[in-house]
């Protein structure tokens, strides 16, 4: 059973508490599942003054900063994890607790256009789960075959003088190939639809307000218009069998 006061339409969460010893204000750190496709670790469960908090899982940023990847979006979707990890605490031992729910797993995907052609990175997606938690720095990149690559947040740590990397987000299922394709497809929308909005910009402009890299901008769209459509009209020929 969920804990008492929980009113958000959640899917299945299920929840692993591991208390920490020696860690000062930091209680414990836990791992969530949600709707049985993704988990998040580490949240980390902190004493706080007047009482226990969550600490969500960072990456450094560009900037040098730290920032949560993972969060709940609103009050009432914090409140209801906390609720859950503290449900779940055992200051004694490693527990675990399973918050059934008949409510499907809903992401949706977000993509914003970034260029950064030192790493051929190319953008960022935000995954919105079930309207309640967001996913963060979701990174977008350019592979030499022209495929694209998604990268899902990851923690670095050292351990015996070495970096070890492991993912803050990891999947079950096919939801990791899914999403993947989610974003690859969403990325090309915003893409396209950036593009066009750009020619639409420029071909308001008077021929004699264009600059040439703008001229060859709108030329090479309209070829690759003319000849996206000349493939479409092409009639279809029957392959001749010889026997």
């Amino acid at each position: 059973m969920r804990p008492q006061g929980g009113t958000m339409n959640l899917p299945n969460v299920k929840v692993s508490v591991w208390p920490c010893k020696n860690k000062g204000k930091i209680l414990a750190t836990a791992k969530v599942m949600i709707g049985n496709a993704i988990s998040i670790y580490p949240i980390r469960l902190i004493q706080g003054r007047q009482r226990m908090f969550l600490g969500m899982p960072q990456m450094l940023d560009r900037m040098g900063e730290y920032r949560d990847v993972f969060f709940p979006i609103n009050g009432e979707a914090r409140e209801e994890l906390t609720r859950m990890v503290i449900h779940t605490y055992n200051s004694a031992k490693n527990n675990y607790w399973d918050f059934p729910s008949q409510e499907e797993f809903k992401p949706e995907v977000k993509v914003r256009l970034f260029s950064d052609p030192a790493h051929n990175m190319i953008g960022y997606a935000d995954i919105l789960l079930n309207k309640a938690f967001r996913i963060v720095n979701v990174r977008i990149f350019q592979g030499e075959n022209g495929r694209r690559q998604v990268i899902f947040p990851e923690r670095g740590y050292r351990e015996d003088g070495e970096v070890i990397v492991k993912p803050i987000v990891e999947f079950r299922g096919a939801w990791e190939k899914e999403l993947m394709e989610t974003i690859c497809t969403e990325f090309d929308h915003v893409y396209e639809a950036m593009k066009e909005e750009r020619i639409q910009m420029m071909l308001g402009k008077k021929d004699g307000d264009l600059s040439y890299d703008e001229m060859m901008e709108i030329r090479l769209c309209r070829e690759a218009e003319q000849r996206k459509t000349a493939i479409e009209e092409e009639p279809e020929v029957e392959e001749l069998i010889i026997q």
